[in-house]
């Protein structure tokens, strides 16, 4: 379910999907850091660091055309294996994609009248494994990149894999964020979300940061 009914081109030239073939990879070693603040028993969250995965290449500078526009993608991993525990909440981001898109005239509004955005495109699960209620919003998060910007997730765009989770509860989807920077320039970001809560917005773990690679 989507925030703004959108058309299928749309979500096609946004979203980070099954694109491409599982061939091509470097060797160069793909390393995830992981930060996260330890809360009492149930809130601590317990991260596993990434170990080396292979980095897709084939699609970089691959050209997709729809009625939004035109996107060039830079950078797609979609072995990313991140995973952590966050009190009751188990939260994956198993894919990364860079890319620039060049923005057709009537939907320059979408995008603050802007002739060019970055997209980075996160693709997440998301579980409950308590039978309470609880919140937790990955689509609202914030991303910082090794060029300076800080970013919202861009919430209308973004898949609804967030929100009040009524017990044993999965989301999947993608959260996007619009930078400004070249994707070439942009090696790496941090995914910054804060902890789930419960029904009554207790805090159930600490605010959460990842680093992801993304060249």
């Amino acid at each position: 379910m989507k925030h703004l009914v959108i058309g299928t081109s749309i979500t096609a030239a946004l979203l980070l999907g099954g694109c491409g073939e599982e061939s091509a990879v470097t060797t160069k070693e793909n390393k995830t850091t992981v930060k996260a603040d330890e809360k009492a028993d149930t809130s601590s969250a317990k991260s596993e660091e990434t170990k080396a995965e292979p980095v897709e290449t084939k699609e970089a500078n691959k050209v997709e055309k729809s009625e939004i526009g035109e996107k060039t993608i830079q950078f797609t991993n979609k072995k990313l294996g991140i995973s952590t525990k966050l009190g009751p909440i188990n939260f994956k981001i198993n894919k990364v994609q860079t890319s620039r898109l060049k923005i057709n005239e009537g939907y320059k509004k979408m995008f603050e009248d802007k002739d060019e955005v970055t997209l980075i495109v996160l693709e997440a699960d998301v579980e409950n494994t308590s039978d309470d209620s609880v919140n937790f919003y990955p689509n609202q998060a914030k991303l910082t990149t090794n060029t300076g910007e800080q970013i919202d997730a861009a919430i209308v765009l973004s898949d609804d894999v967030g929100g009040e989770f009524i017990g044993k509860v999965k989301k999947s989807g993608n959260i996007i964020f619009l930078a400004e920077s070249d994707p070439k320039k942009i090696t790496d970001v941090k995914f910054i979300v804060e902890g789930p809560s419960d029904a009554n917005f207790t805090s159930l773990a600490e605010r959460y940061t990842v680093e992801v690679k993304t060249k």
